[in-house]
């Protein structure tokens, strides 16, 4: 009984088994070439999302490297968390299938979703940043500008350790902002302002005016002053009105370039006064009237080219005043000229007039010229139909008899 037992035990046990491998290998064998297929799918999606995700930051991250000078401390921990980040990619970076695979023993969850923690961290430190940016920007806002035109001008390079001190106070105004003392913050801005005003007034001085400047100082080594004591002081007051401009409005770049166009006038004429005085100074006694007689030509050309006088009977300064007088007459007569001659406006209006009715004669020409046509066109047409019943009565009429013409030609006549 006890064989029987184990012997149908064991038939029914080897029954079992080939049941149960005729059944469950083909699901497994579909288990086998189905999961890893999905598998593969969900790992490449999530690996392109992260090399998604990494080519977007890698971009911020490169724009984040302008940003130290709103909190340099903030950009350096932004960019240590981004190497941590990218520790983590470059594991699965060149090998897709890896990303889902465990981080470690020690860790919880895949390379991807380390990944993805890490630049969580990123992001959180990124956001702090651009929020001080915005305050920033919007804070210091005049500096920002003022340090940007001084760029623009070159003050860097012609006031170097001025620019480099204020560029430092420059720095200090955002550390106050990323401490968040705005109070400080506003005013050590009005102090650097308006030191940022008195570096641009001087590289604007420097650039426009020290150049006047220099050369007034050489008429001076040159004995202008004492030759022409008159035009030099003028000239030095001209340079003062530059000065006055640029302090009143360095930006103001017209008015500035007008001014220094009215120092370079003065100039050049203290430079022909004082060459003239020094050529009469070096004038021997009894010499002087060759010089005299030139300075007379030139005010008798000038009368012979206006009115073709001749005031040399007269004191100089007598014909200087009429000259004078003449030369506002001619002013006044050619502002009051009006723009068109009334002589001439007539005459143009006569020809206009004549052009137009030249245009009607050859319009009326041209329909005499079409009528003609016409009527020639119906003679001709007239004069073969003519010619047409001529042949017909020709045709018709007996030979040799003239009363026949002449009964046949009367009706036809009447036609």
């Amino acid at each position: 009984m006890n064989k029987f037992n184990a012997v149908f035990c064991a038939v029914a046990f080897a029954s079992l088994l080939n049941a149960c491998q005729s059944t469950s290998e083909p699901r497994q064998v579909t288990a086998e070439t189905n999961t890893p297929t999905q598998e593969s799918q969900n790992t490449l999606k999530i690996y392109k999302a992260s090399k998604a995700d990494y080519e977007s930051w890698l971009a911020k991250m490169e724009e984040s490297k302008s940003l130290r000078l709103y909190d340099d401390d903030l950009v350096d921990d932004l960019f240590d968390a981004w190497d941590d980040a990218v520790d983590v990619y470059e594991d699965f970076a060149s090998n897709p299938a890896k990303a889902t695979e465990d981080y470690s023993l020690f860790s919880d969850g895949t390379y991807a979703e380390n990944f993805d923690k890490r630049l969580s961290q990123v992001a959180g430190l990124y956001d702090r940043l651009q929020t001080l940016k915005t305050t920033a920007d919007s804070l210091l806002a005049e500096s920002i500008a003022e340090m940007a035109y001084l760029g623009e001008i070159g003050a860097d390079e012609l006031y170097a350790s001025r620019y480099n001190r204020l560029a430092s106070d420059y720095r200090k105004l955002f550390a106050y902002v990323s401490d968040n003392d705005i109070d400080d913050a506003q005013v050590k801005q009005v102090v650097f302002l308006e030191n940022a005003k008195k570096l641009e007034i001087a590289v604007v001085l420097k650039t426009h005016v020290e150049p006047l400047k220099n050369q007034i100082t050489l008429l001076r080594r040159e004995g202008f002053k004492s030759v022409a004591p008159i035009s030099f002081t003028k000239s030095e007051a001209s340079l003062e009105q530059v000065v006055a401009s640029v302090n009143a409005n360095p930006r103001d770049i017209d008015a500035i370039n007008d001014a220094v166009a009215a120092v370079q006038f003065e100039i050049e004429h203290v430079k022909h006064i004082g060459q003239e005085v020094k050529r009469f100074r070096n004038v021997d006694n009894g010499k002087f009237e060759p010089l005299i007689l030139e300075l007379e030509n030139r005010l008798h050309a000038i009368a012979q080219a206006l009115e073709g006088l001749d005031l040399r009977n007269q004191p100089m300064q007598q014909q200087a005043l009429v000259l004078e007088e003449k030369a506002q007459m001619l002013n006044t007569a050619l502002t009051s000229k009006p723009d068109v001659d009334p002589q001439l406006a007539k005459l143009m209006s006569e020809l206009d007039k004549v052009q137009s009715d030249l245009s009607m004669s050859q319009q009326e020409k041209a329909s005499l010229t079409a009528q003609v046509t016409t009527l020639e066109e119906q003679n001709s047409k007239n004069e073969g139909l003519i010619d047409d019943l001529k042949m017909v009565i020709d045709t018709i009429k007996p030979k040799g008899d003239s009363s026949v013409t002449e009964v046949s030609a009367e009706p036809i006549d009447g036609l």
